[in-house]
């Protein structure tokens, strides 16, 4: 099994050996320098994309079916495995946020995508419709040409056709979405409560204070993310603290009352009762069931 206290985190330069900041390669040719199928993180985006069906990807402990036609996200920092069928094709597309500089655009681009640093809402996106899937296929064709061409500026098509990727994988995630809690982020607002809970979660765990920050009402916010990702304010900080908290369960030696500490909870009873009545599951029984998984 893989050590829990030292989950891998992989960096694109050294791990891809690459000097540029996109990297694409065929799923079977992918991962010869470690072993995916063990849990590990980047510092880099990841785009997979599944030709056929078979196996399993568990991205933050959500485990998804691999199926076909579907485009599978991981951010940087998320904790995921991939075990696939031994028939599973497809291809896998590695870049970071300074992809953005060959587009001459404010990195907070990505931020733009609710599929990328976004541990609310799904990393997944099927591809329903077989004109949409050519389409989306034919964009990926594109890129693979373009990348093992020898041309100088092939670093700014390859950035051009990863923005029309994105778009386009955004518009098909929108039109797949759950009508009753779509977890997109439909505007400036929800956005920004996005990112503030991103940096503030340990810290900062009362909606009244959100809102402040926002020069908003408690109800004016909660509002907006019911209509945003179909939850409440709550909700979401709650998630965001939860995640924290497996993460630290799994890939740390830490006590559940350093963990607790950590997340800013002076009580660790408390906290084990927040993490259970949140993930149903007692802390010790999380991090016992987990680590036995990957035995």
């Amino acid at each position: 099994m893989s050590n829990p206290k030292n989950i891998p985190t992989f960096d694109f330069y050294k791990t891809l050996e690459q000097h540029n900041n996109f990297v694409f390669s065929k799923l079977e040719n992918s991962y010869n320098t470690y072993n995916a199928s063990l849990p590990h993180r980047h510092n880099y985006f990841e785009i997979i994309i599944f030709k056929e069906s078979g196996g399993i990807h568990e991205i933050d402990f959500r485990t998804f079916n691999i199926q076909k036609n579907t485009l599978h996200f991981v951010s940087p920092e998320q904790v995921h495995l991939l075990r696939r069928n031994k028939n599973v094709t497809g291809f896998v597309i590695s870049f970071t946020s300074d992809l953005s500089l060959n587009l001459k655009i404010n990195d907070s681009f990505f931020d733009s995508f609710p599929f990328l640093n976004n541990p609310y809402s799904q990393p997944i996106i099927e591809l329903k419709d077989k004109f949409i899937a050519h389409k989306v296929f034919e964009i990926i064709e594109n890129i693979e040409v373009e990348f093992n061409s020898t041309n100088h500026d092939k670093q700014e098509i390859l950035a051009l056709y990863l923005s029309i990727l994105l778009v386009l994988s955004r518009r098909i995630y929108i039109q797949n979405a759950d009508d009753e809690k779509p977890l997109i982020l439909k505007n400036d607002l929800t956005h920004k409560f996005k990112k503030l809970v991103d940096l503030n979660f340990v810290t900062i765990k009362n909606v009244t204070e959100y809102a402040s920050l926002l020069n908003i009402s408690a109800g004016h916010l909660n509002d907006s993310l019911q209509k945003g990702f179909g939850k409440s304010a709550s909700e979401i900080i709650y998630e965001r603290i939860i995640l924290e908290a497996k993460r630290m369960l799994y890939h740390s030696s830490k006590s559940i009352k350093e963990i607790a500490a950590h997340l800013n909870y002076d009580d660790a009873s408390y906290f084990s009762r927040f993490f259970k009545t949140h993930a149903k599951i007692t802390p010790d029984e999380f991090r016992k069931q987990i680590r036995e998984k990957y035995q």
